[in-house]
């Protein structure tokens, strides 16, 4: 298929960037919010589509907690991903379904927000999931990030708050939508009655990285905490 334009995402330089271990090391987080979901959303494992897969990671831990994982990603890094069913797909230029494959579930992170036209993103989304199948969909709150951190990547292009989140998959058909914004802080999953002090928290004028410049690293779990305390995510559940 010819497409229409070539896209940043498929640029040698900016996946050896983007995945580098130093950029975006390897943590305990994706295992964590894996087994969240699977707690609280899918509730049981099975067959589980991720849209924007990138390295691989929450394939291999959707994999560890039973479930059947496929991956899509425009990057052609993809294909050094072993030992999983993966396919390189533009989501803006390739006509959805990209497989004949239904799932019971989608997973996105932190994609939508990359893409001049999601809606063509949503609808491979809700296409490739089997009828009551269940899309997971987490994009940054553009009411907390609006002010810069949004833009800390400069590929992101297409903001969404909580109300336009949901009008965009509901005007796709999806039912039985919801959009919350959800806290990248395991231990409020945990202990939400914690939550109230963390908006407090992120009130306060403290410098964090990597929106500032500051002496200690995104790593740093004080930097952490500051950080999402400010930048909550909206997390979209929706069924077909």
């Amino acid at each position: 298929m010819t497409k229409k334009t070539d896209s940043i995402f498929e640029s040698k330089r900016y996946v050896e960037y983007t995945y580098d271990t130093g950029v975006r090391p390897y943590g305990k987080y994706p295992g964590l919010l894996a087994s969240w979901l699977l707690d609280n959303v899918y509730k049981k494992p099975g067959k589980i589509a991720d849209f924007g897969c990138g390295r691989g990671d929450y394939l291999e831990v959707f994999q560890d907690l039973g479930f059947t994982p496929t991956g899509f990603d425009i990057s052609p890094s993809i294909n050094n991903i072993e030992g999983y069913n993966v396919k390189q797909v533009d989501f803006v230029n390739d006509t959805p379904p990209y497989t004949d494959e239904n799932f019971d579930y989608v997973f996105s992170k932190s994609v939508v927000e990359h893409l001049h036209n999601p809606t063509s993103y949503m609808t491979g989304i809700y296409e490739s999931l089997s009828a009551g199948g269940v899309a997971v969909i987490m994009t940054p709150s553009w009411e907390h990030s609006y002010w810069g951190p949004f833009y800390i990547d400069h590929t992101h292009v297409t903001p969404f708050t909580a109300r336009s989140l949901r009008s965009a998959l509901e005007m796709i058909g999806f039912k039985r939508v919801t959009v919350k914004y959800f806290y990248q802080l395991p231990f409020l999953w945990k202990y939400p009655l914690l939550i109230p002090i963390i908006k407090l928290l992120s009130k306060l004028p403290v410098p964090y990285g990597p929106f500032y410049d500051v002496p200690w690293s995104d790593n740093n779990k004080i930097n952490k905490l500051i950080r999402f305390s400010k930048e909550p995510m909206l997390l979209a559940i929706a069924s077909r």
